[in-house]
């Protein structure tokens, strides 16, 4: 009779302990609750208590693969429920080897969610994926990516965000070049951030003030390019201003503007569009020997190389 009342009393104080181990892990300070309909997934970390089983009642943490092992049950795929969902399926389970088993399961740590976002185009130092922080904005993101490129096309970087049905365009030449801090808008996980690299650049060769490739804004001409190479230099003969362009064929075209007649005459025709790898040529008088400068440049891919194009 003792024998029983002492295994009577082991179960009883085996129940009040798994009692206080569901209340102390319930109202542990400090750690977030999970709300009744929170989905598992893996890395969650589930304290399971079976009443009056100390060998059963144990914790377990969801696998990579959604599934966590009980003994008796064995692996039991449990991501995508609810903890009360899987309270119902060990007590289940459990009727099978225990009579009328009383089953607790309760979420001891949430996982920790990681983010990230994508950084695509040559526009940036180290396009990639990268993680993020929560409260992140675009510098952050910037910062961690090293930065631009410093041919990045600033004015036509773009964001793609889940559930918008068209890429949101980004103002970052005011972020970055004018520090204006309300472009500066926050990143959510899934963002796509595209930047582009410029996609004019010009050699601008000859008697300017400060000779090599520049990148110009979009819609740029002829004298656009002579402006940012610090404009002609003394002795610039800026009558015969040659616009040299690679054509389909593979050989250079020369056209010639006499840049002049803008001043003078507000000509617009002298100042024609450029494009991408163009070479202006600005002469140092009116003896230029255009196919001497054209037999110089025909190692074009020799001018591509050097200048970046």
């Amino acid at each position: 009779m003792g024998r029983v009342l002492e295994g009577g009393w082991r179960k009883a104080l085996g129940a009040v302990a798994a009692v206080v181990l569901v209340i102390v892990i319930g109202i542990t300070p400090g750690r977030a609750q999970a709300p009744p309909d929170y989905l598992l997934g893996p890395g969650d970390v589930l304290s399971i208590v079976v009443m009056g089983e100390a060998d059963l009642t144990r914790s377990v943490t969801v696998r990579p693969d959604g599934k966590i092992t009980v003994p008796l049950l064995g692996d039991l795929a449990v991501a995508g429920m609810t903890p009360a969902a899987v309270t119902e399926m060990l007590t289940t389970g459990l009727r099978k080897y225990l009579r009328n088993p009383v089953v607790t399961v309760t979420v001891a740590q949430m996982r920790v969610e990681r983010a990230f976002v994508y950084l695509v185009g040559t526009g940036f130092a180290r396009p990639g994926t990268y993680e993020i922080q929560p409260g992140w904005t675009l510098v952050d993101v910037f910062a961690a990516a090293g930065g631009v490129a410093p041919r990045a096309a600033l004015k036509k970087a773009t964001l793609a965000r889940k559930g918008t049905a068209q890429p949101i365009p980004l103002d970052l030449e005011a972020l970055l070049v004018r520090s204006e801090q309300n472009a500066n808008m926050a990143v959510q996980s899934g963002d796509i951030i595209t930047i582009p690299s410029l996609d004019l650049r010009v050699a601008v060769l000859g008697t300017v003030r400060a000779p090599g490739a520049y990148d110009l804004g979009e819609g740029a001409r002829l004298l656009d390019a002579i402006v940012a190479a610090g404009g002609p230099a003394d002795r610039a003969f800026l009558d015969q201003v040659g616009v040299i362009r690679q054509g389909p064929d593979g050989k250079l075209a020369l056209k010639t503007y006499n840049v002049t007649r803008i001043f003078g005459q507000a000509d617009v025709s002298q100042n024609p569009p450029l494009l991408h790898a163009d070479v202006i040529y600005v002469p140092p008088d009116n003896r230029i020997r255009w196919q001497d400068i054209l037999s110089y440049l025909s190692g074009f891919g020799l001018i591509r190389s050097l200048f970046g194009f």
